[in-house]
């Protein structure tokens, strides 16, 4: 979608390239009044590149870079800004020469490769990628007993990184952070424990147990005074509805209001509504045990027949899966898209489309018995070996050889000589790396390193939100208002600590800062001002969006109320891929939510793919407060790291460089930057 506005400003930027390029070649020159003028534009541009003002960082790069065309600083944050501005071509460009004329770093040029693979279009994570064990958590290290015969093992599901393990013959759940440290144990009260099997985050603060001996479900307070006891149980000792005899496997519907439970003397599945009262069973089966849900569809593994059963949500049957091919399969979960086996020795994984069976990854010989495998928040698959009594971590064989993406998104010299770094760490798949502590980073000097700096804020322990709201303002009064609906419900989802902007997306878009406690009256008032059959400038009311939260560390996102499908020229200002990377570059996620099903653009949907979000429909069951809820669970892998330079500050003249390196277990990157000190 390609316009003539958007080809001349991508032509301008690659023409000022290409200018001061050809000046590069002119050999360098004494110091000048030039020379002067540009360190100041660059003092100021790395200052707004800082503050989170990419718009302003380019124009002071760009007249820096003009002033003086040859010093490799300046060229390096004029890509900088380029990139962080979503101009990705031009910055690529800019840090290619600077590679040629040998003036780019290591870390430099690690960037700029990872940009040209993924601009190429080359697939830089092969399709077939190999697990292989990143760590083994065991049960018993250093006479000391952390779990005993792990059943089951599961993010905690908080964003904390952390992984709540059910310790069988221990008779608790242990909590693990992601360094493999242990956290935490709960015991659910005075009464304990009996053979807990499986654990189950619900999602809104409480935890699911359940107790193969004592047959029952125990519901356990994740927050609060009383956390990590038992607030309630369902179920007793019986073959009536509502009763158990040894549960086991537990899932979550897709909506998260029900909950499947694998009930192994009964030999069916029970549903139960998540405020404890039971719905139906289903049967048919010698050894139930491990449940998925994807859609409408309810996966079953019987161990004993050694096949996947699949049902409908009321208990109807549908079908096999799989009748052969397996020998006791256990454990079942969803691995993009497909499903997840877990059989003896090995994870087998089953295209849900073709039912094609393949094996994932094998623990090798032995005696292992995987009961199950979900995926982390960290990218990598929590397994547990019941029989070895541990934990293994499952990673893609290209993250760990690929190492981690650290990049520093500010970085602050306002309070000098402390220095105060906003970073985020991703593994090269792209997912965040959440749960680290201060024994993770290492500060660099050049060469020389300073040690572990102090971690002063964590996306793992603050799940606060900055979050713009974007209304379509095209339409009739009508039409706006039952988006307003959409944007109350959003709004109502939002705690104290939160931030909330309102753009109204019209010929020309206006925002509104409100504190989530505050009513809409004010913005309502602004609106119908700009209300009308008139189309909207898309780009413009994002990158507005944007520019509102992206200097903050919080986890961002922007939530697009679309009445209309966008018009032929909604991107023509600043260019659709541009938008979709300056988003993503800025750390903000896009979540389109239409007004009708009929409702979609290719063009939003492809922004949400880019910067990690998905679209909706305002009026689904679960609301547009469904992005909230989301956004607090979901890991971002953000922390704010802190030390003291100790390098002259030059009144406030003088580049202060930065790297910081990130470990995490058996991988590691590392990213370069810098700020200035307060004039003196």
């Amino acid at each position: 979608m390609s316009s003539r506005i958007v080809k001349n400003n991508r032509i301008a930027a690659l023409l000022f390239i290409s200018s001061i390029l050809a000046v590069c070649q002119v050999p360098a020159q004494d110091i000048s009044l030039e020379s002067v003028q540009a360190l100041e534009e660059w003092r100021w541009g790395v200052i707004s590149y800082n503050d989170g003002l990419p718009g302003k960082a380019l124009l002071a790069m760009e007249r820096a870079v003009t002033l003086n065309p040859t010093d490799p600083g300046i060229r390096e944050w004029l890509g900088r800004a380029y990139w962080r501005s979503g101009m990705e071509d031009a910055a690529l460009k800019v840090w290619d020469r600077l590679a040629d004329e040998g003036l780019a770093s290591n870390a430099l040029q690690n960037r700029a490769e990872q940009l040209r693979r993924r601009l190429s279009g080359e697939e830089e994570i092969p399709v077939d990628d190999e697990w292989i064990p990143l760590v083994a958590f065991h049960g018993l290290e250093d006479n000391i007993r952390y779990f005993e015969r792990p059943s089951s093992a599961r993010s905690s599901g908080d964003g904390s990184g952390s992984l709540l393990v059910a310790s069988y013959a221990g008779g608790e759940v242990v909590r693990i952070d992601a360094n493999g440290t242990l956290e935490d144990r709960y015991e659910g009260g005075l009464e304990g424990f009996d053979r807990p099997f499986d654990i189950l985050p619900t999602g809104d603060g409480r935890l699911l147990v359940s107790e193969f001996q004592a047959d029952r479900i125990s519901v356990l307070s994740l927050s609060g005074y009383n956390r990590g006891y038992r607030i309630e149980t369902w179920g007793k000792t019986g073959r009536n509805d509502g009763e158990f005899l040894g549960p086991q496997y537990m899932a979550l519907s897709p909506g998260k209001d029900f909950v499947y439970i694998s009930d192994w003397g009964n030999r069916r599945v029970s549903k139960w509504s998540l405020d404890g009262s039971y719905i139906l069973s289903f049967t048919g089966f010698e050894g139930p045990a491990g449940i998925a849900c994807d859609g409408e569809r309810v996966y079953v593994a019987d161990s004993l027949k050694g096949s996947i059963y699949v049902y409908d949500p009321s208990g109807n049957y549908l079908g096999p899966l799989i009748e052969g091919g397996l020998n006791n399969p256990e454990g079942l979960s969803l691995l993009d898209g497909d499903l997840l086996i877990s059989d003896g020795n090995e994870l087998k994984r089953v295209n849900l489309l073709t039912g094609e069976l393949s094996v994932e990854a094998s623990l090798g010989a032995g005696e292992h018995r995987i009961t199950s495998a979900f995926t982390d928040e960290n990218g990598n698959l929590a397994v547990s070996d019941f029989n070895a009594n541990s934990i293994v971590l499952l990673t893609p064989l290209s993250t760990l050889y690929g190492g981690l993406d650290v990049t520093l998104d500010r970085v602050r010299g306002d309070a000098y000589p402390d220095i105060v770094v906003d970073v985020t760490v991703r593994d090269r798949r792209g997912h965040p790396i959440s749960g680290l502590d201060a024994s993770n980073f290492r500060v660099f000097d050049g060469d020389l390193s300073l040690g572990q700096p102090e971690i002063d804020w964590s996306s793992s322990e603050d799940n606060s939100i900055s979050l713009v709201a974007v209304t379509d303002l095209s339409g009739s009064t009508a039409d706006v208002e039952s988006l307003v609906q959409g944007v109350n419900d959003l709004s109502s989802a939002l705690n104290s600590v939160d931030s909330f902007s309102l753009v109204g997306a019209g010929i020309k878009s206006v925002v509104h800062d409100v504190s989530p406690e505050e009513g809409l009256d004010e913005f309502k008032l602004l609106m119908e001002e700009s209300i009308g059959d008139r189309p909207v400038q898309w780009d413009e009311a994002l990158r507005l969006a944007t520019t509102r939260i992206a200097p903050d560390r919080n986890r961002k996102a922007v939530v697009a109320f679309v009445n209309r499908l966008p018009s032929s020229t909604s991107f023509d200002r600043y260019g659709l891929v541009e938008i979709a990377r300056m988003m993503a570059n800025n750390g903000v996620t896009l979540y389109p939510v239409y007004s009708k099903p009929e409702v979609t653009s290719r063009e939003l949907d492809y922004i949400a793919a880019q910067s990690g979000g998905k679209p909706s429909y305002m009026f689904n069951p679960e609301g547009s407060a469904a992005v909230v809820r989301e956004l607090r669970s979901e890991g971002v892998g953000r922390y704010t790291v802190t030390w003291q330079t100790s390098r002259s500050s030059g009144y406030g003249r003088t580049f202060l460089p930065v790297s910081l390196e990130v470990i995490y277990i058996n991988k590691s990157g590392r990213d370069e930057s810098g700020t200035f000190a307060p004039l003196q």
